[in-house]
């Protein structure tokens, strides 16, 4: 389960994050690149929070091979 309390400092504000036990696997950008950003090391981060998202996040979240992808809803 991903960790709101060690959220990437990039993510955009919301519910939706990314925690920093990101193994930069390319899960989450593949599913969805319009959520999800990349920052120098390769870790992801929740770039844009759009309600027209909310499928494609779910998907990345439920995917994501270390759960650290997350949602405080």
């Amino acid at each position: 389960m991903a960790n709101a309390a060690k959220k990437h400092p990039k993510n955009v504000a919301g519910p939706w994050y990314v925690d920093l036990t990101c193994i930069s696997c390319d899960t989450c950008t593949d599913i969805s690149p319009e959520v999800f950003g990349r920052d120098g090391d390769r870790k992801a981060f929740v770039r844009e929070q759009r309600q027209e998202d909310a499928a494609l996040f779910l998907f990345a979240m439920e995917s994501c091979p270390v759960e650290a992808v997350g949602s405080e809803e």
